[in-house]
Parts: C-alpha cells; sequence; structure tokens
C-alpha cells in the first residue's frame, strides 16, 4: 500500500513537472501566436521556466485544462512573470474569445511591454479585422532583432493585403481621393509600377505636371521603357507645352505597338503643337463659342492651304471697319478671294457680325466654288454643293444656331480635304 501511494504521488509531480511530448507546429492562424516568452525576461525562479514549457505545450496541443494547471503554478510561485500572464491572451485567441484576449494584454501592458506583447496586441488587431492598425504594429516588431519568423509572415501577407485593397480602392474612386490613396500604397511599396502610373495619370488629368513628373522618378531607372511610362512622359511633356517631345515619344510608340489610341492623341498634340505657333487671333477664334466674320476669315486663313497659299490675287476692294480689328490681314485675304464681301455703298465688310449656320454653309460653299472644287461644279445651291463635296451641313442642326470656333475649324477642314482631291 505504501509503494502504491509513493506510486501515485511520483506520477502526479512528473505531471506537472514534466512538459507534454512535442507537438506539431500549429497551423493556420494559430501559427502566428507566438511564445509569449518572445523577447521577454527569463523568470527569476528557475521551475517556472519548466513549468512555463509545459504549460505552453499544451496550449499549441489545444489542451487548455492542463495549461491552466501548469498557468496557475506559476501565478502562485511567480505572479510578475508577463509570459504566464500574456499566455492567457493566447487562449482566449485561439477560442475567439477577444474581450478576455484584450484583457489579458491590457494586464501585461501595465506592468510592461515586450515583442511578444506588441505582437499578441497585432494579431488581435488581425481577428477584429483591423489590418491596418495591425500592419502598424507589426512594423514596428519586424525591425527588431528578437522578431520571429512567424511575425516577419505576418507583416509581409498584411502589407499585400493593405497594398492591394488601396490599390483597388484607388482605381474606383474619383481623382483627389485616387491620389490620396496611391501616395498610402505607395509608401507601402514604393517600387510598384502600376500604382505610380496611375498615380501620374491622376497627376496629369489634374495638371499637376511637374508633381507627374517627380512621381515617376523612381521607376525610371527600371520600367522607362514600358508604354504607359512612357506614355506618361509624352503627356507631362504636352502639359508643360513641350509638343515636340511628346510627339517624337507618341511616334515612337506607334512604330513600336501601332494603336489607335496612340495615334489619335498624336494628331491631338500636333494640333495643339500648331496652335501654340498661331498668332493670338487665332487663338482668340478657336476659343469662341460663336465666331464672328472676322473669326471665320482668321480660320480660313490657317485652315485652307489653297487660301493661304493663293496666288495672283487682284487688288481687294477696300473696307473702311477693319482697321483696328484682329485678324486684318486674314480679312483682306477672305476679302480677296471673294469669300467676304465689302458692300458697295457703305464699304463695309462687318467683321463683327455672327456667322451662323446657315451663314457657315453659304460661306463654305461659296470657298468651295471660288477655290475650283471638282465636286462643286454644276451645283448653286449651298446644301448641294457640300453634299456633293461629302461635307456635312452645319445648317441641319438650324440655321440661326451659332458655330464655336472648333466647329468652325473642323468644318472648314473638311473644306480644305475637298480642295486637296
Amino acid at each position: 500500500m505504501l509503494i502504491l501511494t509513493a506510486a501515485l504521488f511520483a506520477a502526479s509531480c512528473a505531471d506537472t513537472a514534466l512538459p507534454p511530448p512535442v507537438t506539431a507546429p500549429p497551423t493556420g492562424e494559430a501559427r502566428y501566436h507566438v511564445d509569449p516568452r518572445v523577447g521577454g525576461e527569463a523568470p527569476r525562479n528557475p521551475k517556472t521556466a519548466q513549468t512555463f514549457e509545459a504549460a505552453w505545450r499544451y496550449i499549441v496541443a489545444g489542451d487548455t485544462t492542463n495549461a491552466r494547471k501548469r498557468l496557475d503554478e506559476i501565478r502562485a510561485t511567480e505572479p510578475g512573470y508577463l509570459p504566464a500572464m500574456l499566455a492567457e491572451a493566447a487562449i482566449a485567441l485561439r477560442a475567439s474569445r477577444l474581450d478576455e484576449a484584450r484583457a489579458a494584454i491590457d494586464r501585461v501592458r501595465a506592468r510592461g511591454s515586450y515583442t511578444a506583447v506588441d505582437i499578441y496586441e497585432a494579431e488581435l488587431a488581425v481577428a477584429e479585422n483591423q489590418p491596418r492598425r495591425a500592419y502598424d504594429l507589426y512594423r514596428g516588431v519586424v525591425t527588431r532583432a528578437d522578431a520571429p519568423p512567424e511575425a516577419k509572415e505576418r507583416f509581409a501577407s498584411l502589407e499585400k493585403q493593405i497594398f492591394d485593397q488601396l490599390f483597388h480602392d484607388a482605381q474606383a474612386t474619383a481623382d483627389a481621393q485616387s491620389v490620396r490613396l496611391l501616395r498610402e500604397a505607395l509608401t507601402i511599396n514604393p517600387t510598384a509600377v502600376e500604382p505610380r502610373v496611375l498615380l501620374v495619370q491622376r497627376l496629369v488629368a489634374q495638371k499637376n505636371y511637374d508633381e507627374a513628373r517627380r512621381e515617376l522618378e523612381p521607376i525610371l531607372d527600371t520600367a522607362a521603357d514600358r508604354g504607359e511610362v512612357q506614355e506618361a512622359l509624352a503627356e507631362i511633356d504636352a502639359g508643360r507645352g513641350r509638343y515636340q517631345e511628346a510627339i517624337v515619344r507618341y511616334e515612337r510608340l506607334q512604330r513600336r505597338v501601332p494603336n489607335d489610341r496612340y495615334a489619335r492623341r498624336l494628331n491631338e498634340i500636333k494640333e495643339q503643337f500648331a496652335a501654340a505657333n498661331m498668332p493670338p487671333q487665332y487663338q482668340r477664334a478657336m476659343e469662341s463659342d460663336s465666331i464672328d466674320r472676322s473669326d471665320f476669315a482668321v480660320l480660313l486663313y490657317w485652315k485652307v492651304a489653297s487660301v493661304r497659299f493663293a496666288q495672283n490675287l487682284g487688288t481687294p476692294p477696300i473696307a473702311i471697319d477693319i482697321a483696328e480689328v484682329p485678324g486684318r490681314e486674314e480679312l483682306i485675304r477672305a476679302i480677296a478671294i471673294g469669300v467676304l464681301q465689302v458692300d458697295p455703298i457703305t464699304r463695309r465688310v462687318s467683321p463683327n457680325a455672327p456667322v451662323n449656320a446657315g451663314a457657315i454653309t453659304r460661306l463654305a460653299a461659296r470657298i468651295l466654288t471660288a477655290r475650283g472644287a471638282s465636286c462643286a461644279r454644276g451645283t448653286a445651291d449651298p446644301a448641294k454643293t457640300l453634299a456633293a463635296c461629302g461635307i456635312s451641313d452645319p445648317a441641319l442642326a438650324g440655321s440661326d444656331t451659332p458655330v464655336s470656333g472648333r466647329a468652325a475649324a473642323a468644318l472648314l477642314e473638311e473644306v480644305d480635304r475637298a480642295l486637296s482631291r
């Protein structure tokens, strides 16, 4: 009987003193619930270390009953041992009891802090679906010498998750909000090309060309040959008024990858380049919402080559009301070729008179006839003349409709093409 009692007592002591068998490493979320001793101080009592080792192995094995027995022993002998207090957070997190985990972490925080405490607070943030808070906490952990591999793995996972979410949200939001989200994403991954290019595109849309150029700098050494990067550089050049550089870039892109969008944008920049070198009266005429006869004469001169380079013209009749008018020379050319007429009695050409849709139809037909367009032969009606030359009739929208400078320029480009055939 005495021998049996001694044996039972020895078994009981072995049960509390010896650690359980080593278990397989935890999987899933539990693998990020690191050993609460990471970064902490060693216990004062050597037996505490052995007892906690047993407790932790039981926690990893999922045996909380035996784990708590060991933790109770530690509280009785060394109540200030922080890893034993933090182990309660590990147990609670594994059971998804988040309030208990928070209370355990707070109790440890009240007495001190070390790496494992920060990791558990970050893991609690993960469990509470606060990835950005978890990321910020882990960012402070992974730079430490005692940071475990699991912490670095979790940090990398959170980094990708937050980066991907920011980039996704930026693609779906308005420009100002998108810029903020993209900048935030790039603080996480400054070398990422796609969000940086999108940021530059958003800045170009806001006409922040200098800032857009600065944002491209970090990837020019590694991604300068990418089509979207060259396109962004071309748009920045165009926005800064460096049209020739932008044209060269788009021409290179078009040769490399023929693309309707590149071709269309290239033509637009060429037009901008041409317009930038035009005299002020041309700019004024192009921007007008309702052109007058002077605006029309200016656009006619610069848009229709056979008018601009016409030779052997007779002396035009004198108009007394064009002395101070912008585009005086263009008006004189329009009078000389017979497109604009001077009143024989008043000697006025009325440069400020508006040109509506009906008037520009008549003027366009007169140009085609005066400059000898083959398609205009045998037609006297202005609408039929334009139809015969394949030119859309502005008057179809209503004869009294005002004509903008850009609409007039587009019509005159059609006239120029008809004369060139």
